[in-house]
């Protein structure tokens, strides 16, 4: 059996299809997957839906995820059903978006069923003169473990969206992530994500 690597690049892709059912009320389909380079692929696949109501500067969301695993190391598959909730405030300051979102999730599938807070803070500049580069974001995201007692992971990263249609937006981005428990110890990843909005 092969050591997991301490260091790994990474390609994430997602896909979001979002519908509007209501002004206040949205749902989104998601469909991940995440590719290694040193490891067992596909390294993540996840199936989800997400139910959003905006009230004010507030979110809230309810989220469910399939998602399976591969083992870094031997590349067995372990598959999570990945319930969570979020709430986000987001204020703006002219052309920029400043966000904060907590979450709470569980993992059922792992022994223990463990559960982690995750905070992601952001900033999203949004380009006034801009057809098909229109934002430019940052976002750094901490994770805590309720099972261990302390911040196990960390994720900053950057990167620039693009209207590709008027119901069609492409992010791409660079983020780096930081693992205190697991391997690999860090990831750098590019990672491309394509929104479509219906209703």
């Amino acid at each position: 059996m092969a050591a997991a690597p301490y260091v790994d690049s990474q390609f994430w892709s997602e896909l979001d299809a979002k519908y509007q059912i209501a002004a206040a009320w949205s749902v989104t389909g998601i469909a991940t997957t995440r590719l290694g380079n040193e490891l067992p692929n596909p390294t993540l696949t996840a199936a989800g839906l997400q139910v959003d109501y905006r009230f004010g500067s507030w979110i809230a969301s309810a989220t469910g995820y399939y998602v399976s695993i591969r083992n870094a190391q031997g590349g067995a598959r372990t598959t999570i059903w990945l319930p969570a909730a979020a709430l986000t405030y987001e204020v703006s300051y002219g052309p920029v978006v400043l966000s904060d979102r907590n979450r709470v999730e569980q993992l059922e599938g792992i022994p223990g069923s463990p559960g982690r807070y995750r905070n992601r803070a952001g900033a999203d500049w949004n380009i006034p003169a801009g057809r098909q580069l229109t934002d430019v974001f940052l976002a750094d995201e901490a994770f805590y473990d309720f099972s261990t007692d302390r911040w196990s992971r960390n994720r900053a990263m950057a990167g620039v969206q693009f209207q590709l249609a008027p119901d069609t937006r492409l992010q791409t981005f660079y983020m780096r992530q930081n693992n205190i428990t697991g391997t690999p110890g860090r990831l750098n990843i590019l990672g491309l994500t394509l929104q479509l909005d219906f209703g």
